[in-house]
């Protein structure tokens, strides 16, 4: 995943999706989870923390480290995670999962091949009736100019985030992330990356799914449960893994 090698000590500080309660609830009914793309563990932890087994793929070295940093002062955490680097289309754990979350990832898949060959991967890590469920930030896709998005103070210290997107051809927008950092209200640091996301709708969401067994069972628009209606930014999948209901391959297109 582009566009946090330069950031990622700082993505917990801004990251505040409220989404510790949702995936807990369904790591809760089975004895481990796959989290692919697991990022700095900021949802992997607090599951390995309530006697989860997380096992997460992370295909960011400097996230992992972030990650890894984490785990050093929590060791007792150690026997309930494990952390393997891949991208999401082509690691392989020769294992199979009840449960997958992809969480902030789906997005960065950029074709409609990516999306493809990473859903497929994932349900090859499921159980036949394994559940998996993603987030799709449908609001991404469009334009907007770079504006502050958070800002976080930590003793001499605030650090600052500024977001802007705009549209690229082939289906793509460009994200643009800059965060400032200040120390007695003087900037000492300043970061700039650019990070991709591919323009999808909800329909092609759900034909990709298809493609690969996966029938969607519940959608939402936010992470208390709320159901989902056309035109909400945020959108949430459930889906039933289901091997037998695979297309023929001539029927994929």
């Amino acid at each position: 995943m582009s566009g946090y090698e330069q950031s990622a000590s700082l993505y917990d500080l801004f990251d505040g999706k409220a989404n510790i309660d949702f995936f807990l609830h369904y790591a809760a009914q089975v004895e481990e989870i796959l989290d692919i793309g697991a990022g700095t563990g900021r949802i992997a932890i607090p599951l390995a923390e309530r006697g989860v087994r997380v096992v997460c793929v992370e295909p960011s070295p400097a996230m992992r480290q972030e990650f890894r940093k984490k785990l050093e002062f929590n060791p007792e955490l150690n026997h309930n995670i494990e952390l393997k680097p891949g991208d999401a289309a082509s690691f392989n754990l020769g294992r199979t999962f009840p449960a997958a979350f992809l969480s902030g990832v789906f997005d960065h898949f950029l074709e409609p091949d990516q999306r493809l060959a990473a859903l497929r991967n994932t349900v090859h890590h499921l159980e036949p009736g394994g559940v998996l469920v993603f987030d799709v930030f449908l609001g991404l896709m469009t334009a907007s100019p770079l504006r502050a998005a958070g800002r976080v103070r930590l003793g001499r210290r605030e650090h600052r985030r500024f977001v802007g997107r705009r549209i690229l051809p082939d289906d793509r927008v460009a994200v643009k992330l800059v965060y400032e950092t200040y120390v007695d209200g003087k900037i000492v640091e300043r970061i700039e990356e650019e990070s991709l996301v591919g323009v999808i709708t909800r329909s092609e969401v759900h034909r990709v799914l298809e493609k690969v067994g996966a029938r969607v069972s519940r959608e939402f628009s936010d992470y208390d449960w709320s159901p989902y209606h056309e035109g909400n930014d945020l959108l949430i999948i459930e889906a039933i893994y289901r091997p037998g209901s695979v297309p023929h391959r001539g029927l994929e297109g």
